[in-house]
């Protein structure tokens, strides 16, 4: 067997043997030897091949940022120096697991309904995971050079300038005051990058936070009113997906400053 192969059967065996998935056909074949029904059967079937699917996909995924992201909403939190997106991250990933509980506690036939929108759930840790390794990258740096001292440097130089007597010597002043300038609106950039970023963390932590709730809501209603709203969760994640997507974007235009 080649060494991909064994990769391949490692997922496969942490997919199929993952805990939320055996409680999900464990769940349905219990209820349907005391119901009797087939059907109930069959869907808790259906969602246990949706999640071990969604585990394949993500553990996949996972391994093949680790060579160019090693910062990972799994690492340890220490991690993280900054405080605004440690203490978001540590949100996320105490939402996650809050999902992972009422996951477990919840009936085959409402998981089996979820299955599509946990995806959208793992691709949103995914982009979390992202821009919480951006922010840090960002506030890391913004630690070393304050805007304000290169405020002052161009306030100072654009002095020099306008009492240059010197034409030689005010060209020079006028090319320092440009670089200045230009450097601090690269900075101005990044400290509006991260305070988005920091937005959009936010935004992600307290989705995820609410979503629990909403699964447990979906345990009291009818099949019918069941599938509506997994459709309505699986619809707002998909959203703030797409707009993080497009956040991502726009960052990738943002100037690369020299450490």
């Amino acid at each position: 067997m080649t060494e991909g192969d064994q990769s391949t059967w490692k997922r496969l065996v942490r997919a199929t043997t993952g805990l939320t998935n055996i409680v999900v056909v464990g769940s349905a074949a219990v209820g349907a030897a005391a119901l009797q029904s087939w059907p109930i059967f069959a869907l808790g079937g259906v969602a246990y091949g949706a999640l071990v699917a969604w585990d394949l996909a993500t553990g996949k995924s996972k391994k093949a940022r680790s060579a160019t992201e090693p910062v990972t909403l799994d690492a340890n939190l220490e991690l993280f120096h900054d405080a605004q997106t440690q203490g978001t991250v540590r949100t996320i990933l105490g939402a996650k697991a809050e999902i992972h509980r009422v996951m477990i506690e919840t009936p085959p036939e409402v998981q089996g309904q979820l299955a599509l929108a946990l995806t959208s759930v793992g691709e949103l840790e995914e982009r979390a995971a992202r821009l919480a390794a951006r922010a840090e990258d960002i506030a890391s740096y913004l630690k070393t050079t304050d805007p304000r001292v290169v405020d002052a440097d161009c306030k100072s130089l654009a002095v020099r300038v306008s009492q240059a007597k010197d034409a030689e010597a005010r060209t020079q002043f006028e090319s320092a005051l440009a670089a200045r300038r230009e450097h601090l609106d690269v900075l101005r950039d990044l400290e509006n990058a991260k305070e988005r970023i920091d937005a959009s963390l936010m935004s992600i932590a307290s989705t995820l936070e609410a979503l629990p709730a909403k699964i447990v809501r979906m345990r009291a209603l009818d099949a019918q009113a069941t599938d509506q709203m997994s459709g309505d969760v699986k619809e707002e994640l998909d959203r703030m997906n797409s707009e993080i997507r497009t956040f991502e974007e726009t960052l990738k235009t943002l100037n690369e400053v020299a450490k």
